[in-house]
């Protein structure tokens, strides 16, 4: 069965997954021209879904590198962990908010990228907060947060964390999507 039609099987089965087909690789290459590939990193990844992102990920960065995924539907867990065998990736099943369980404690405070796909305007304001606020404790100082979302529904939290915020716009992408980064200032 094709990735896209188990997608949107998942999409008709989870109300919380926001598009009925994977990021398109334009997008997944106009948000990955964020990270600098040429060195070691941790990136952790929000909502891989079917792993579009991931598997490019993947395919760039150095062996010594970490890909942390964190996926809270059971079905793409089960996707991913049967397509993603790399032992630089780690799949976890649980909610975004709670990525510091899924991290070595030396991890916490140094990763470099956290890549968000999950749908933000599913939340209510509090818990974007406490998902932001999770995503700013793990980053080194210097780190970026990268999200692609549907509006502009983020501008406001990710100013209220982080102070500062620059977006992108990607029109060829179902549905199109806005790119936020962030980056983490101070220590």
């Amino acid at each position: 069965m094709s990735n896209k039609l188990d997608f949107f099987k998942t999409f008709v089965k989870d109300r919380d997954v926001a598009s009925i087909v994977p990021t398109s690789l334009r997008c997944v290459k106009k948000v990955c021209a964020n990270i600098d590939f040429s060195r070691d990193l941790i990136i952790v990844e929000y909502g891989p879904g079917n792993g579009v992102f991931s598997k490019y990920i993947l395919e760039r960065i150095s062996p010594d590198s970490k890909l942390i995924m964190i996926e809270a539907n059971k079905d793409f867990v089960a996707q991913l962990k049967e397509q993603i065998t790399d032992p630089r990736a780690e799949i976890h099943n649980i909610l975004a908010g709670d990525v510091e369980e899924a991290l070595d404690p030396d991890d916490v405070g140094s990763v470099d990228y956290v890549l968000s796909g999950i749908p933000f305007s599913f939340l209510k304001k509090d818990r974007k907060i406490a998902v932001l606020k999770a995503t700013k404790a793990i980053l080194k100082p210097g780190g970026k947060f990268l999200a692609y979302q549907t509006s502009g529904h983020l501008k406001k939290p990710v100013q209220e964390v982080f102070g500062n915020l620059e977006t992108d716009f990607e029109p060829l992408n179902i549905p199109p999507y806005l790119i936020y980064k962030v980056v983490k200032n101070g220590v």
